[in-house]
């Protein structure tokens, strides 16, 4: 009888690596739905970063337990649960939201070009000027868009209509970010808008802020920014 019991502990052991080696073996993965990222590979714990959207191929850096994987997104190195992605076979690519898709290039691009300009651009409130690098936040985002061939209209509350709604722990670099103003704060709805930045990943956001900063990075936990969040769009398919 106890060697019946060791044997049938012994086949339910090897079904089980078995049935999880197919992903184990898996270099990538695409996400099915959209899966949280997370501090920690156990259900209930650690932080949760974000979710992951769908059809994002991911480099499988670290098969963790029968449950999550451990994966790099958006700059975030974290855990997702096994239940939402597929193994990518060799020599595919999924149609869109890989890790050099053409949307991360694009962003990455207006990125650096938001950088290179701290240091360089005048912050003016009502002003689109960029022959002298003279901008309000929403010039701004016009500005860099365009130098990727996006074309936005100018205004914090326009360009906000011109995206696609998404939700704050969707974010991913390049989404544009809107939040509310010392004056806008009370309002409600779009009206609330009176700022608009670039979501840069890890929760940094670059924006031409004010004639003080001029172009400045800041900290969207932070508690101001935290307080003045409002909505995020996307615009870089």
């Amino acid at each position: 009888m106890k060697m019946k019991t060791m044997f049938k502990s012994a086949v339910c052991t090897c079904v089980g690596v078995m049935l999880f080696s197919g992903l184990a073996s898996a270099s990538s993965v695409v996400t099915t739905g959209y899966p949280y990222l997370k501090e920690l590979p156990y259900s209930g714990q650690g932080d949760i970063y974000g979710d992951v959207p769908k059809g994002t191929k991911l480099e499988v850096l670290e098969n963790t337990n029968k449950y999550y994987i451990k994966v790099r997104y958006d700059g975030q190195t974290g855990y997702i649960s096994t239940k939402y992605v597929d193994n990518v076979p060799s020599g595919t690519t999924p149609a869109d939201n890989t890790s050099n898709a053409g949307w991360e290039k694009k962003a990455d691009r207006i990125i650096a070009d938001a950088k290179r300009l701290i240091g360089k651009v005048e912050y003016k409130y009502g002003e689109n000027d960029p022959r002298n690098l003279e901008f309000d936040c929403s010039s701004f985002t016009k500005y860099l868009f365009a130098k990727q061939g996006i074309s936005l209209r100018w205004g914090a509350r326009i360009q906000y209509k011109m995206g696609t709604p998404i939700s704050k722990s969707q974010l991913r670099k390049g989404d544009l970010v809107f939040l509310s103003t010392s004056k806008t704060a009370k309002l409600s709805g779009v009206n609330e808008i009176g700022h608009v930045a670039i979501y840069m990943g890890n929760n940094k956001i670059i924006h031409a802020l004010n004639p003080k900063s001029d172009v400045t990075i800041s900290d969207l936990n932070s508690s101001w920014w935290k307080n003045h969040y409002v909505a995020s769009a996307r615009v870089i398919k």
